[in-house]
C-alpha cells in the first residue's frame, strides 16, 4: 500500500498546484494532507475551497495554524514575542477572509489518524507531534535520538509522518521511522522548492520512505505575498525565496 503526504500549503495556491501535479504522478493509494492549510498566505479561502468540493477524496488532518484561525486565538492568547504579535494579527484577518461554511469545515478535521496495511504494522500520521499540535512542541531534525524518543516513543507505529518543521527528511529512531512530509508553501532548510513524501509498505514489515522536492518557479507568489493584505508579505516572500525563515533569531521551534 502506498501513501503519499504533504503539509504546510499555508494558503499558497502555485505551490500546491505544483505539489499535486507531483503527487498525482505516483499513483498512490492514498493521499494524506497533514495540517495547515492557511495562515502565511494570501489565498485562504482559495485553499479550503479547492479540498471542500473538488479534491475531496484526500484523508486531511487539522494543523496548529489552522486551530489559530477557526479558535480566534487573537481573542485568547498573550503575544509572547513580535513573533507571535504578527501571526495572531494575521490569524484574526485570515478569519475574515473566510466563510463560516470553510471554518466549519476545518474545525471537524481531526488530530491524527492511523493507517494499518498489515496486522501489527501502523502507520501513524498526526501534524508536529504525537501528543501536540504543534503549539508548544515539535520533532526538528537537531533533536538527539533520545529527546526524539521521548516525545515517540510510546506510539505504536512502526512509522510515523508529520508536518510543521517546514524541512522533510526521513530518520530511523530505533525501531521506528519518522518521515517529515513538510512543507508546501515554504521551506525553511535552505532548500525553496516545495516538498512531500512517499512512504510505502511492501510487506512482512518492510517500508520505502521518501521525500521529494518539486521544482517550479514561484516568484510570482513572492510578489504577491508582498503586495497583499497580510501586514510584513515581505517576511513570507523571502522565506519562499530562500529557503530560510524570515527571522533566524525567533525560529517557531
Amino acid at each position: 500500500m502506498k501513501f503519499v503526504l504533504y503539509a504546510d500549503i499555508h494558503a499558497q495556491v502555485p505551490q500546491m498546484e505544483a505539489v499535486l501535479e507531483a503527487v498525482d504522478k505516483e499513483n498512490a493509494d492514498k493521499e494524506i494532507l497533514i495540517g495547515d492549510l492557511i495562515m502565511l498566505g494570501p489565498q485562504p479561502a482559495e485553499v479550503v475551497d479547492y479540498y471542500m468540493n473538488v479534491r475531496n477524496n484526500v484523508d486531511i488532518l487539522i494543523g496548529n495554524l489552522d486551530m489559530w484561525v477557526v479558535d480566534k486565538f487573537w481573542e485568547t492568547k498573550t503575544p509572547k514575542n513580535i513573533y507571535h504579535e504578527w501571526m495572531l494579527d494575521m490569524a484574526r484577518l485570515t478569519h475574515e477572509r473566510m466563510t463560516q461554511e470553510q471554518l466549519d469545515w476545518l474545525n471537524k478535521l481531526p488530530f491524527a489518524t492511523t493507517y494499518t496495511p498489515e496486522h501489527g504494522h501502523n502507520f501513524h500520521v498526526f501534524h508536529a507531534t504525537p501528543d501536540e499540535i504543534g503549539d508548544e512542541d515539535a520533532l526538528p531534525p537537531r533533536l538527539t535520538d533520545d529527546e526524539m524518543w521521548e516525545k515517540i516513543g510510546k506510539v505504536d507505529a512502526d512509522v510515523m509522518s508529520f508536518g510543521h518543521i517546514h524541512g522533510g527528511y526521513v530518520r530511523q529512531v530505533r525501531d521506528k521511522t519518522l518521515v517529515c512530509a513538510a512543507a508546501v508553501g515554504m521551506s525553511w532548510d535552505g532548500d525553496p522548492r516545495p516538498s512531500y513524501a512517499t512512504v510505502e509498505y511492501l510487506g512482512d514489515g518492510k517500508w520505502d520512505c521518501q521525500t521529494h522536492r518539486v521544482d517550479g518557479d514561484f516568484e510570482e507568489q513572492a510578489k504577491l505575498n508582498e503586495n497583499c493584505w497580510i501586514p510584513h508579505g515581505d517576511r513570507i516572500a523571502k522565506m519562499i525565496r530562500s529557503g530560510y525563515f524570515w527571522n533566524p533569531d525567533h525560529m517557531p521551534h
